[in-house]
């Protein structure tokens, strides 16, 4: 039989398989689904009697049995011992047209019984969770269209269990946040208006929340595993794609207070159709986002191997100037591909830039969280209002003050951004003093110089420094687009020292150890 055989069956068949699908879809237990699954089986397959079985660890559980009665049901076997296993552990279905003379079927097995034949497909063949069989009290080989239309069920059976398993889930996770809840009142309460309190206690909440997704599956497709990290905007968990069996990373909206109404899920599903918009090498790739069948907002996305620039700058201090202009190159070359779509990042600082180790232990700079993007050009321009009145979103050191003053803004802005990233990259240091960078966010300062680089890196060449502080204009019109920038940095990095001071030559960390688990390369 070949498995990728298009679908085809009488017409009477067919409409049972639909039916029995609507009956799946609305099961709620696995008492249910065993209840549909045993009728339909024998109906679709004109079998005597079926069997269903899970994956118990490394047994088979037969959970229900109307084939051979009290002899198997409720009993565990070894996968080697029993043809359940067999059907799992090779993902084929097992077509046994004697059971007495096959060599899968351990002598006498059968003897007991009435079975003479048999057939028996995993229950989803990526990953199987169990088996669902057929037996016959004649010897008969069931046709290819018995076996395609038992597969069918049994992939069926494979969502309906994974969405019983949600919906248990999330009905523990709703009693685990009601008493959450319920604690963060009565803090609030306490606390009366102490607004500090209120975010300690929902960060509790959303901890536990995080804590119960780890093996929950979104819409059949994405097994959670564990947390990598958290942000403002969600946390990431080391993810799985059960179709294609690779690992990504699934990114999970994070609904706490001043982050919980829609316009905050508008941004943060935006970030997945803002990055699949620029197509970038070192933008990171999004595969998938939207809200699940059990309410939780996912993004779905490469998985990452490495740490972000503000951990590496925490760990080392200031780069060698070479490989921070070879870093600004790479995202101010994301930043004109983002511009040419029409897309201003708004939130350009160490932690979104990525220093990303691919399957070869090579170094990739990769630019993330486009979550509070915009369109600054185009059509989609039109109506595209995510902030409020006097609102800016972004981190106040590395905002562009056209941004704090509410002024129109495009993709210079993050060039500016860049900028300040950069400087910080040499120096170490803001390109402010702490009393400018107050003036700068509450907008009371008027084109302000930042700090001479050679104040914290006296061996910087004049062309950086001048560049730099070209991109750190007040003046948007006195910026660089992002193009230039990258063509002036890339320029620049081969006669740039690539000594660390203090460290003397300074390469990329050592791959081998990383904040997250290894990137694999997405099947095309």
């Amino acid at each position: 039989m070949n498995a990728n055989q298009p679908l085809t069956a009488a017409p009477d068949r067919m409409a049972d398989l639909v039916e029995v699908i609507q009956q799946l879809s609305q099961a709620r237990t696995i008492q249910g689904i065993q209840d549909i699954v045993r009728h339909a089986a024998r109906r679709l397959t004109d079998a005597d009697g079926a069997t269903f079985v899970l994956c118990d660890n490394e047994q088979c559980h037969y959970v229900d049995e109307d084939a051979i009665g009290p002899l198997w049901k409720g009993q565990r076997f070894p996968m080697a011992a029993c043809i359940g296993g067999w059907a799992m552990l090779n993902r084929n279905p097992a077509v046994i047209e004697d059971v007495f003379t096959d060599d899968r079927v351990p002598p006498a097995t059968y003897q007991p019984t009435f079975v003479k034949s048999l057939v028996m497909v995993p229950i989803r063949t990526t990953d199987p969770i169990g088996a669902i069989g057929t037996f016959w009290a004649t010897k008969r080989r069931p046709t290819d269209e018995e076996v395609r239309l038992l597969q069918a069920l049994a992939d069926t059976t494979a969502v309906a269990l994974e969405n019983v398993r949600l919906i248990d889930g999330l009905e523990g996770l709703i009693k685990l946040r009601t008493s959450e809840l319920e604690e963060t009142n009565k803090l609030l309460v306490a606390a009366n208006t102490d607004l500090v309190a209120a975010h300690r206690q929902a960060d509790r909440v959303f901890a536990a929340y995080a804590k119960v997704l780890p093996g929950t599956v979104l819409d059949g497709k994405y097994r959670l595993d564990e947390e990598l990290g958290s942000g403002g905007f969600g946390v990431v968990f080391r993810g799985r794609h059960l179709t294609l069996d690779v690992p990504i990373a699934v990114k999970v909206f994070r609904p706490v207070p001043g982050n919980d109404s829609s316009l905050e899920l508008q941004r943060f599903l935006r970030e997945g159709a803002t990055a699949a918009r620029i197509g970038h090498p070192s933008a990171v790739r999004v595969f998938d986002s939207g809200v699940s069948f059990g309410g939780v907002a996912f993004l779905a996305m490469e998985l990452l191997r490495g740490r972000s620039l503000a951990r590496e700058l925490d760990a080392i201090g200031p780069l060698a100037l070479r490989r921070a202009a070879i870093i600004g190159s790479t995202v101010a070359d994301v930043l004109a591909a983002a511009h040419r779509q029409g897309i201003v990042h708004r939130d350009i600082k160490p932690d979104n830039v990525f220093l990303h180790y691919d399957i070869d232990g090579q170094e990739v700079v990769k630019v993330v969280d486009f979550g509070i993007a915009k369109f600054f050009a185009g059509p989609q321009s039109s109506g595209e209002q995510f902030t409020r009145a006097g609102e800016y979103l972004g981190t106040p050191r590395f905002v562009a003050p056209e941004r704090v003053r509410g002024s129109p803004d495009d993709g210079r802005a993050d060039v500016y951004s860049l900028g300040a990233v950069l400087y910080e990259a040499v120096c170490g240091a803001s390109p402010w003093t702490k009393e400018q960078e107050r003036q700068i966010a509450a907008g009371l300062t008027l084109n302000p110089r930042p700090r001479p680089i050679q104040q914290f890196r006296p061996g910087a060449p004049v062309e950086l420094a001048t560049l730099l502080e070209q991109a750190l204009a007040w003046d948007p019109d006195r910026r660089p687009t992002a193009d230039d920038f990258a063509v002036a940095l890339a320029a620049l990095a081969p006669g740039l020292d690539d000594t660390h001071p203090g460290l003397g030559s300074q390469q990329p960390r050592d791959p081998n150890v990383t904040d997250f688990l290894p990137a694999v390369k997405w099947p095309k």
